[in-house]
């Protein structure tokens, strides 16, 4: 679970981080990427872009587990992809790395005592959907040779 912990502190960081971005439209795709609406589409085409990523390694060594979390976020620069700072509206204050990086790790620290106390609780269950880039859409399966369920 804690590629889901690392999303929802990333999405709660990011937007909690000051006046212009309680409502930038970043979202979680899978519990490792972050998606962003593209700025440079319509909003209404509802394309997103890929703006990060969480890679989580686990081991245990001597009684104890470890845990080694990759955290990627395209914060300020405009290529490859979309930015955060693209993302921002007029008024917002400028993104610096050193603090986004701490609001970040804080969040982090705080869901995670909160998943050791509760376990994946309703709370933690609700914050993460309202990130998920995929609610409300409908789906489809298709099995190899177009068989539709």
């Amino acid at each position: 679970f804690i590629q889901y912990i690392a999303a929802v502190a990333i999405v709660e960081a990011i937007q909690s981080y000051g006046v212009g971005y309680e409502n930038l439209p970043i979202k979680l795709k899978w519990p490792n990427d972050i998606y962003a609406l593209d700025p440079t589409k319509p909003a209404s085409s509802k394309t997103y872009v890929k703006i990060g990523g969480i890679l989580s390694q686990c081991g245990y060594c001597d009684g104890s587990y470890q845990i080694v979390l990759g955290i990627g976020i395209n914060a300020i620069n405009p290529r490859p992809t979309t930015s955060i700072s693209d993302l921002l509206p007029a008024n917002a204050s400028p993104l610096h790395l050193e603090s986004l990086l701490a609001r970040i790790v804080t969040r982090l620290e705080s869901i995670h005592a909160q998943f050791r106390r509760e376990g994946f609780s309703e709370n933690l269950e609700r914050r993460y959907y309202r990130h998920w880039l995929h609610t409300g859409q409908a789906i489809s399966l298709e099995a190899e040779g177009g068989v539709r369920a």
